[in-house]
């Protein structure tokens, strides 16, 4: 007997669909699995070429209650690439690049409470009344980073001049950046000297930057007296980062029409390296951390500690001739100590009333 089986014909389109659905993500999973590995390329170092140092950080960030008497530090933070045209910040800042101070956010704003973090964990060297925030369009288009630098660096300007005229003396100032808004930072030593007043950068923070050939080597200026470059293994989206543009350079050969766009496409985690620029690779409790989690409140936490931890080991580094070895810096929560519960605290008395009664038996 022949067991004749019939196919529905709805079933039959599922399975066909379905057939077609793996076939469509074949393709994207080859890719995705070159860009995890793409990412972890640029990290590859012999372990010889690594110096590691670990740091311990409570879970429950304590305030510190420093009084400082001396005239407040500046400190800018610049944002970096913006995912959507017109993020919702956008309309505090009035949709346009500009330099505002963070105490006018509204409470729940992420950079208000950014800066109130970073503030609250070091107020000696960030200070809340003079805690800025610059915002700019956040396109990730080249000329869009230069002209917000042309933007930041006279805003700067006019608040050194007001700082002066109110403490009468030339202020600190600090720039902690996150992703391209490094790079808008760094643009600013192209137009350092077509100003009447030059500035003077303390610090130039770098989270997550991506390092491109255009503005790589404005490290090496005298804009900037010190640079840290904190960086992860895992972030992908610091070196998919494009840098790919054309040269429109006139008359050119048809050799040279064919080389006439820059490579290489992607961009790199680590600057060259200088003295006065300290880099490092950040695990947080064994692992890398995300392109993302360098602009949250819980790495703000945290990053006031890392950088008095790279100020010391750069010192010791110099001492021991290791300045040209990549830093690894892994940083460990410390578990939070929870108060015994009752039942565990009654037990603990019963257990330490009958230690007190059975030395009386030994005297009596």
């Amino acid at each position: 007997m022949h067991h004749i089986f019939h196919i529905d014909d709805n079933e039959e389109k599922k399975v066909h669909k379905e057939g077609t659905m793996k076939k469509n993500i074949a393709p994207y999973k080859n890719y995705a699995f070159l860009l995890v590995l793409l990412s972890f390329v640029p990290s590859c170092v012999h372990k010889k070429q690594i110096d590691k140092r670990v740091l311990y950080i409570d879970r429950v960030a304590k305030k510190t209650d420093i009084i400082v008497d001396s005239p407040p530090p500046i400190t800018v933070w610049v944002h970096g690439t913006l995912i959507f045209r017109t993020p919702a910040h956008h309309k505090i800042f009035n949709n346009r690049s500009s330099l505002v101070h963070a105490q006018s956010l509204p409470e729940n704003h992420h950079f208000k409470l950014l800066a109130d973090t970073i503030t609250e964990r070091d107020p000696e060297h960030f200070s809340a009344k003079e805690f800025y925030i610059f915002s700019w369009s956040g396109k990730l288009l080249h000329q869009e980073r230069i002209n917000a630098s042309e933007k930041l660096y006279n805003d700067l300007v006019a608040l050194t001049v007001e700082y002066q005229k109110k403490y009468n003396c030339y202020p600190v100032i600090r720039i902690i950046t996150h992703s391209h808004g490094g790079n808008v930072a760094l643009n600013m030593a192209k137009i350092k000297d077509q100003s009447t007043m030059p500035l003077r950068i303390k610090s130039l923070i770098l989270l997550a930057c991506p390092v491109q050939d255009r503005t790589m080597h404005f490290i090496n200026t005298p804009l900037f007296e010190r640079v840290y470059s904190l960086y992860s293994s895992f972030d992908l989206i610091q070196i998919i980062a494009p840098q790919f543009h054309q040269n429109r350079a006139v008359g050119l050969t048809s050799l040279e029409k064919s080389r006439r766009y820059k490579m290489p496409l992607f961009s790199s985690r680590v600057f060259p390296h200088h003295p006065h620029v300290m880099q490092a690779k950040i695990k947080i409790d064994h692992y890398p951390i995300s392109h993302a989690r360098f602009s949250t409140k819980e790495f703000a936490q945290i990053l006031p500690n890392i950088l008095q931890t790279l100020d010391t080991w750069d010192e010791q580094a110099q001492k021991n001739n290791t300045l040209h070895k990549h830093k690894l810096l892994c940083i460990y929560h410390r578990p939070t100590l929870l108060p015994p519960s009752p039942r565990l605290r009654q037990t603990s008395k019963t257990i330490k009333n009958r230690s007190q009664e059975t030395p009386q038996r030994y005297h009596t």
